[in-house]
């Protein structure tokens, strides 16, 4: 059963691939997979043979694979609409010849990878996988076998130990998943633990924190006071910048504080000016940007969206300061810059730094997950986890599209406020 379905991307982005590849922690090795089943060029001319008979009776037996789907309710549910069942079995015949045609490269691997990822998300079980592919043998063999009558019997034999295996192989993947299922369990469990002790630790240093953050505060309002004759101006406008920091910061851990206190919640979406949040991500991220000379330009215009201020100026902190981190050219640059369609709003954060390899784009996201090339590197692999998961918590997306050696760009959808599209 083919049930991949095109995914357009945010805006109808031209670069955005139909559909992403699912995250795999490994990537699939498809040279030794196939040594490993023994397949070659001898079965190439195998298949090519069956291709050959089987093409003028594709459309039967998709005819009457789909009539067995509807006998079953399990798989029926997902078979409501005659529309996608007519589209399903267009898709079932490609993805038939796909398999007959045996070109197995990595064209072939994203293809059939996205499948399976399409039927995980829809919620289709193994055992039904495995009966799809059952069906498909069985008629399969019937129809090379015919109409030699030994050639029948023996099909016959062959399907009846086709069965029990495939039945063999269905119970031994139960069996894995659901041990797979507990372990997953049990980390889920931990990862709500370690949140809750996350947050509770929050709330008790929030105090700690912000203590001598008031008391430097209070301190250079002293000094201001006391002795603002007997100093330069210069002198008065850096201390005074220093208290104007330190209010700055312990704004900063109550907006953080109550992010995490809030994280397990629904994000209340406001009308936020996207310019003064970015510009304010800028300032925190300005020390990087100084130290390593990095010029920093952005788009004039920036327009209103819609979501949390706080966690979309963490976001847009993290692309920054992940961006100078990893910037390994003199100058290094930085650019802003902001398209706008229709409701949707695509902020592009650019650099020309060293690039991320086509096959790391989906995984530089996942939480922990660092670069071979970046491991040396100061840094909890967190940042881009957390940019994505607030951006996506507002409704919007965050990805990535790169060129070895020629830097990243990290595009973040918003939505715009209601109207906003009709009023430019």
């Amino acid at each position: 059963m083919d049930h991949s379905r095109k995914q357009e991307s945010p805006a109808s982005h031209p670069k955005r691939p139909e559909a992403p590849l699912p995250i795999l922690e490994e990537p699939i090795d498809l040279t030794a997979r196939l040594a490993f089943l023994s397949l070659g060029d001898q079965d190439r001319v195998h298949l090519a043979a069956i291709s050959r008979r089987m093409s003028r009776d594709s459309d039967a037996f998709v005819e009457q694979f789909y009539a067995h789907l509807f006998r079953f309710e399990e798989t029926a549910q997902f078979l409501r609409d005659p529309q996608l069942v007519a589209s399903l079995k267009q898709r079932q015949k490609a993805h038939l010849e796909s398999m007959l045609a045996a070109h197995w490269d990595e064209a072939y691997l994203a293809r059939h990878l996205r499948v399976g990822d399409a039927h995980a998300q829809v919620g289709i079980n193994p055992h039904m996988f495995l009966g799809a592919y059952n069906q498909y043998l069985q008629f399969c063999f019937r129809r090379l076998a015919a109409p030699n009558a030994e050639m029948q019997a023996f099909a016959e034999q062959m399907l009846s130990l086709l069965k029990v295996v495939l039945l063999d192989i269905g119970l031994s993947l139960d069996a894995y998943f659901q041990q797979a299922t507990q372990n997953l369990r049990e980390a889920l469990n931990l990862v709500f633990q370690a949140n809750t002790e996350l947050r509770q630790f929050a709330q008790f240093t929030s105090h700690d924190l912000k203590t001598p953050l008031a008391t430097v505060a209070n301190l250079c309002d002293e000094v201001l006071d006391e002795f603002a004759e007997e100093l330069p101006s210069e002198a008065q406008k850096l201390i005074d910048q220093a208290r104007q920091r330190a209010f700055s910061m312990s704004r900063t851990i109550d907006e953080l504080l109550k992010s995490t206190i809030s994280l397990s919640t629904k994000v209340e979406l406001d009308e936020v000016p996207s310019g003064e949040v970015i510009h304010e991500a800028v300032d925190q991220v300005r020390p990087q940007l100084e130290e390593k000379q990095i010029e920093l330009t952005s788009a004039s215009q920036l327009p209103w969206v819609m979501g949390d201020r706080v966690r979309i100026r963490e976001a847009f902190y993290n692309l920054l300061s992940n961006a100078a981190k990893f910037i390994d050219k003199t100058p290094g640059r930085i650019t802003i810059d902001v398209d706008l369609r229709g409701q949707d709003c695509i902020f592009a954060v650019r650099d020309n730094g060293p690039g991320i390899p086509r096959e790391e784009w989906e995984r530089v996201f996942v939480p922990f997950r660092r670069l071979p090339t970046h491991r040396e590197q100061p840094g909890s692999g967190l940042g881009l986890y957390f940019a994505k998961s607030v951006i996506e918590a507002q409704g919007g997306r965050l990805w990535v599209e790169s060129e070895l050696g020629e830097g990243s760009c990290f595009y973040v959808l918003l939505k715009r406020p209601p109207g906003a599209a009709a009023r430019d």
